[in-house]
């Protein structure tokens, strides 16, 4: 019996523990909420930035490639760039700084055309532009070397300027032959054993000099066939060689059509030309015709000619008769008139 009192005082205990224990919590709970909404803050109010104030005007030129390299004679071609920043629309000059016997032009648009000034819309603008420069005269473009130009774009104080480099070198030498006849003609008629002339030129169209020029010809077996001169010891560049071209076909070379290539071979260069001789032979049998047809012609000739002249005595024998007749009938009459 006892035993069931204490556990019933223990239970009553539990029970007045954990109702204790559960007011004092939700104690500590609304202590912490409200302790938590009292250190709440609202967010600080959102200042306006500051209202940034025009970048400043600026201007940068330069050129992605700015040396370029060639052989002489020839012209340059760069692109210049230009970034401009700035607010307001600019329109800057061109100029250029050319070394001496150079000269230079802007190029620009769509389709290019010659341009002095640009004009760039505000904002940060890339603009690019074509500069081609070249040597003044011939003299000036054959000598090697550094040319260095100035590229300057301004507009009131927004200025740039940059440098581009123009590098001249000589260029190795070419050769070239050019194998002709005087007149352009390839095709020429000819008679067997005898001597048949052609007028050949050979010209050193390149800048490079040849040396040791030989000629030669391939043609028909039994031609001969010469050049005067044979052969050159150098030919200078832009020097033009005249050749006479001696082609002898045989005796009793038939009727037709034959190539002949011709030849100049030097150290350096070469080249061949092919030509075409018409050879026109006469038979046994046109020979006698023609012998015939000059026979015939002559006896022609012979015959109208003693035919004129039967005729013209015919025609004075005539008037001579006529003239005997008149006589006499006048006599007639006279003698009638008599009696």
């Amino acid at each position: 019996m006892n035993r069931f009192k204490g556990a019933h005082y223990l239970l009553c205990l539990a029970l007045l523990l954990g109702v204790f224990g559960g007011l004092l919590g939700g104690q500590v709970v609304l202590a912490a909420q409200g302790s938590s909404q009292a250190f709440v803050l609202p967010p600080p109010a959102q200042e306006e930035p500051p209202s940034e104030e025009p970048a400043a005007e600026s201007l940068e030129i330069y050129s992605t490639y700015p040396a370029l390299q060639d052989t002489a004679g020839k012209n340059f071609e760069f692109e210049i760039t230009l970034f401009y920043q700035g607010s307001e629309p600019k329109t800057f000059d061109l100029n250029l700084t050319s070394p001496e016997g150079w000269t230079g032009v802007f190029l620009g648009g769509y389709p290019e055309t010659e341009i002095s000034a640009f004009t760039v819309e505000p904002g940060r603008k890339r603009e690019t532009v074509t500069l081609i420069v070249g040597p003044m005269s011939q003299q000036a473009a054959a000598v090697a070397g550094e040319y260095v130009f100035t590229v300057e774009a301004a507009s009131g104080d927004v200025s740039d300027s940059t440098e581009i480099k123009a590098v001249v070198v000589t260029a190795p030498p070419e050769y070239l032959l050019y194998l002709s006849t005087a007149t352009l003609v390839r095709e020429f008629n000819m008679q067997p054993n005898q001597d048949n002339h052609v007028s050949l030129q050979l010209t050193n169209s390149a800048s490079g000099t040849v040396d040791n020029i030989i000629f030669s010809a391939e043609g028909p077996s039994g031609w001969d066939i010469t050049f005067t001169p044979g052969s050159l010891a150098t030919l200078e560049s832009g020097v033009t060689q005249e050749i006479d071209l001696v082609i002898k076909p045989p005796a009793g070379t038939e009727s037709g059509d034959y190539p002949v290539i011709i030849s100049a071979v030097g150290d350096e260069a070469e080249m061949s030309r092919e030509l075409r001789i018409t050879v026109a032979t006469t038979s046994i049998w046109g020979q006698a015709g023609i012998g015939i047809a000059v026979a015939v012609i002559v006896a022609l000739a012979i015959w109208f000619r003693r035919a004129g002249r039967r005729e013209e005595a015919k025609e004075a024998a005539t008037a001579t008769g006529s003239g005997n007749w008149f006589k006499r009938a006048v006599s007639r009459l006279r003698r009638g008139g008599s009696r």
